[in-house]
């Protein structure tokens, strides 16, 4: 029996890094995949009324990216140095303010908020677009690894590519100009250790 559980919808969303660092560390973990009709009888019971959090040996993390370090760091994805770790840190926070620029347009286009999707594209899609996937370019460049990090493969690889994955679900041209990300991306599915993962997991679009 694993003393390892990961609790979140079924979906992919701000649960899914954590899967996928557990899931290329060969991680025996119980991968418990709520419904919003589960929701509402379990939230009641745990530390913050949020998914995701982790049960890891008798303790219970919360917050995404929490548990994402924790993580990471147990399973050599968070650099190989203090000075790496604070670069994959600051990058998945990059991510961060991406997610939150382009989260109005994307959850009215997802039906979670009410208004025209229209009407926010320009401001919280195309100008987010324009400022960050030049970081990301960036980033890659001085890298010279493939991956946001120079040493290689990291957690901020999973953030960001889940992230992308979502966009180009709903809006298949947003990497179109940047082969370069486009690259990335496909990089990244095709990590040895999270090829079947990738194949097999449940279908998602967010």
């Amino acid at each position: 029996m694993s003393d390892v559980k990961f609790v979140y919808f079924n979906v992919r969303g701000l649960g899914e890094p954590a899967r996928l660092i557990l899931h290329h560390a060969k991680v025996d973990f119980k991968d418990e995949r709520l419904t919003h009709e589960d929701w509402p009888k379990l939230k009641p019971k745990t530390k913050t009324g949020k998914l995701p959090f982790l049960e890891y040996d008798g303790h219970t993390i919360v917050e995404s990216n929490a548990i994402n370090r924790f993580l990471a760091r147990k399973y050599n994805l968070a650099g190989k140095d203090d000075y790496e770790g604070a670069l994959i840190d600051g990058i998945a926070d990059v991510q961060k303010d991406f997610y939150a620029a382009v989260a109005p347009w994307l959850y009215t286009l997802l039906g979670f908020r009410q208004g025209n999707p229209a009407d926010l594209k320009k401001e919280h899609l195309d100008d987010s677009l324009a400022r960050f996937l030049p970081m990301y370019s960036n980033f890659l460049k001085e890298a010279k690894s493939g991956f946001m990090a120079p040493s290689g493969l990291s957690w901020a690889d999973f953030v960001i590519t889940e992230f992308l994955i979502t966009l180009l679900n709903v809006e298949p041209k947003v990497l179109d100009g940047h082969d370069d990300i486009k690259q990335y991306l496909e990089r990244v599915k095709n990590v040895p250790q999270l090829k079947e993962y990738y194949a097999s997991r449940p279908d998602s679009k967010n």
